[in-house]
């Protein structure tokens, strides 16, 4: 019941945090004058970010592949783009509960072993975890030698906190390697879970195919890239940022969305982008006409894909059950 309550008040809290920042985002908004500059925007764009929508979808479920194969574990494609589908529809809905989904799908569909697949959905979060960091140290090197000011408003007086951040660091990895030898010494059944799930993940380092997991990783945040420098050929104001712009404003969206805030980190990104934008000399209706199609793109897509796939599953998890009745 603890859990379920600090769940609960973790879910209405974070609601609450989007609901405060879409407020802000808007409130100086003509609604009116904000769905003229939507439809008078060239909306062929459209077809180059749904393209490039799907293609991250299938480099995330070949990525995913890969990391099952290092776990001796062979899923077929089509489960596992359903099961990130299906996933990404919950986190939608309850943040973070998604990748339990996934895992609990593949062992409906194949009876692969949940520590398995939560194993290979840990280490595709640290692989993702790691690129941000390089994406925000090269951001921040970009702008440094730049004399840019864009993310320095963003993250005034971090400075001060990276030293205590580094030392929070290391001792996080301290205490971590503590935990797993002391984990080594005990025989229960949830310390033996959380070893698997441990030494399932470092196995997962001797991968044979290193290649093609770092060339779909870099298809994945190359998406990333497109599906937000795309967009700014929607309105004529924002055609005239640059590529660096938009390499800007995509990590500050990414990390936006890291936030636990229902409905795809809703009113955390539309503020962030927006005021980005803004401080790029965009002025504040093209801003957020930007932030509304980007995160509405994309909400439509999850959606869509979603249900598709949640569909799909009933029927063949139906057809797997037939077969074994034969």
């Amino acid at each position: 019941m603890v859990s379920k309550r600090l769940v609960i008040w973790q879910s209405i809290l974070f609601a609450l945090l989007g609901i405060v920042l879409l407020y802000f985002s808007f409130r100086k908004t003509d609604f009116n004058a904000l769905w003229q500059v939507i439809q008078q925007g060239n909306h062929w764009v459209i077809l180059p970010v749904f393209f490039v929508s799907v293609w991250v979808m299938v480099a995330r479920s070949l990525r995913w592949k890969i990391l099952y194969k290092g776990a001796n574990v062979h899923v077929p494609f089509n489960v596992l783009f359903a099961s990130l589908a299906s996933g990404y529809l919950v986190n939608f809905v309850v943040p973070r509960l998604g990748e339990i989904t996934r895992a609990l799908i593949v062992k409906r569909a194949l009876n692969v072993p949940v520590n398995t697949s939560l194993s290979t959905i840990l280490f595709e979060r640290i692989t993702d975890l790691i690129c941000l960091a390089m994406l925000l140290a090269l951001a921040f090197g970009f702008e440094f030698i730049n004399h840019g000011t864009l993310l320095a408003h963003f993250t005034h007086g971090v400075n001060l906190l990276s030293a205590n951040k580094i030392l929070l660091f290391f001792v996080f990895v301290l205490c971590f390697a503590a935990f797993y030898f002391w984990l080594k010494k005990r025989n229960d059944k949830i310390s033996t879970w959380i070893k698997s799930l441990i030494e399932t993940s470092i196995q997962l380092t001797q991968m044979k195919n290193k290649w093609q997991f770092v060339f779909h990783t870099s298809s994945i945040w190359i998406g990333f890239y497109l599906m937000t420098y795309l967009w700014f050929f929607m309105f004529e104001d924002a055609a005239q940022l640059s590529a660096y712009d938009a390499f800007l404003i995509m990590a500050l969206g990414v990390v936006a969305r890291t936030l636990p805030i229902q409905a795809g980190s809703a009113g955390a990104y539309h503020f962030v982008v927006s005021q980005a934008l803004a401080l790029l000399g965009i002025n504040l209706l093209t801003g957020n006409a930007l932030a509304i199609v980007i995160h509405g793109f994309q909400t439509i897509l999850t959606l869509l894909f979603g249900f598709c796939a949640y569909l799909w599953l009933l029927y063949y998890n139906k057809q797997n059950a037939e077969k074994i009745l034969v």
